[in-house]
């Protein structure tokens, strides 16, 4: 499956779902201790779909990963 560009708050991620790269950028917002003890925060923090960013993806990535700069 083709990596697709997700934005989490202000990082730009490129993965093939939502849930992947919520798991990628979480840990660049806050700590993952914080995280456990704010549930509601982290159902609350989204993945939203950004296509118009697709064209920044490496063609020779083939693993999500954060992009450079975010």
């Amino acid at each position: 499956m083709s990596l697709q560009a997700y934005k989490v708050e202000h990082i730009l991620v490129f993965s093939s779902k939502g849930t992947e790269a919520k798991l990628l950028a979480a840990p660049k917002l806050r700590p993952m201790e914080e995280w456990r003890e704010d549930v509601a925060g982290w159902v609350a923090l989204r993945a939203e779909r950004t296509p118009e960013l697709d064209e920044l993806v490496n063609p020779e990535a083939t693993e999500p990963y954060i992009h450079q700069g975010s």
